[in-house]
């Protein structure tokens, strides 16, 4: 068996003498001494006993397991953070009033084009935040916010449409009063 030490941790290739480090990269396991050989077979035995899956964060939700629901991987945890986001209205987070989404105010904007152009400023602007946040590439195809009735409370439909990583395409519905 060999052993690449440029693959190891370098917490590992510290405990290894720089002679062998600097001689070559590969050795074969077997012809290294055994102080190093048992480094070596305990850092693999550790490395292989263990394995976890990954979980970006939890969702308020119960599972199955009557527990909140995982998210495990990058584009559910960016279509949930934008969702957070979206929701929550300038002035109502305690520690800084600045924090939120003015998009239900924009809604309310008489003028068609301007208000087509602060609504997509607004969201393009926290997708930034959040692709930034996750280090996901977020680009936004469509955003839409279509008036689902109407009086002194008219409902809105945002639908937005995503592109995360260049591969996957998210679409995103959120309903709120505006």
């Amino acid at each position: 068996m060999e052993v690449d030490f440029t693959k190891l941790p370098i917490s590992i290739q510290r405990q290894i003498p720089i002679s062998l480090r600097s001689y070559k990269n590969i050795h074969v396991f077997e012809e290294l001494p055994i102080v190093v050989q048992y480094i070596i077979r305990n850092y693999f035995e550790k490395e292989l006993s263990v394995s976890y899956n990954v979980s970006y964060d939890l969702k308020p939700e119960i599972s199955k397991y009557s527990d909140f629901t995982s998210i495990d991987n990058l584009s559910d945890l960016v279509v949930e953070y934008l969702k957070n986001y979206l929701v929550i209205l300038p002035e109502s987070y305690p520690f800084d009033p600045e924090f939120g989404c003015r998009l239900k105010y924009q809604v309310q904007t008489k003028d068609l084009n301007l208000r087509k152009t602060l609504i997509t400023s607004e969201i393009n602007n926290i997708v930034n935040v959040v692709a930034a946040e996750t280090g996901a590439d977020v680009e936004v195809e469509s955003a839409e916010v279509i008036p689902t009735s109407t009086g002194s409370n008219t409902e809105y439909n945002a639908v937005i449409m995503l592109k995360i990583n260049n591969d996957q395409r998210k679409k995103i519905n959120l309903e709120f009063t505006g």
